[in-house]
């Protein structure tokens, strides 16, 4: 089969159409309730607030808890970013930490009073649901490293 021109940009068209984003489908804020539910579908989770009065997401994925933090917030709204964050109190020196970063590029590994694993996501600019949904993916994908990684 021959493309004409029309034909051609008929078909761009469509393909273009497909994979577009419409303004409303981009967040530009983390919005506890969408990140609430999205959680829900990695596992159990609930919503409160952090000592500052900001929202936070207490979770748990693969028998892991975890917290996500909300931060820029404005009197606990209109956040400019999320943080996923789960620690232990294991012996965990900065030179493991260290180790743990130079391994892995998503999660950082910090070292205060036992290990802690963040993951940061902005907002700034927007992001549509279903990346704040892969970034989810992201963090449930590291749990197993991040338990082997701290039993070692």
């Amino acid at each position: 089969m021959r493309l004409t021109p029309v034909l051609f940009c008929a078909l761009g068209m469509t393909a273009l159409s497909s994979h577009s984003v419409l303004a409303e489908d981009i967040l530009t804020h983390p919005e506890p309730e969408l990140i609430l539910e999205i959680a829900k579908g990695f596992g159990s989770a609930s919503l409160d607030k952090d000592g500052s009065g900001d929202p936070m997401v207490a979770g748990r994925m693969q028998g892991m808890k975890y917290v996500i933090y909300f931060y820029g917030c404005k009197e606990g709204k209109n956040c400019r970013s999320i943080q996923f964050s789960s620690g232990y109190t294991d012996d965990f020196s900065a030179e493991r930490a260290n180790e743990w970063n130079l391994k892995f590029r998503w999660i950082r590994a910090y070292s205060k009073e036992g290990s802690n694993f963040k993951m940061d996501v902005d907002f700034a600019g927007g992001i549509t649901k279903a990346n704040v949904e892969a970034q989810f993916a992201t963090w449930e994908s590291f749990i197993s490293e991040i338990k082997d990684f701290v039993s070692e």
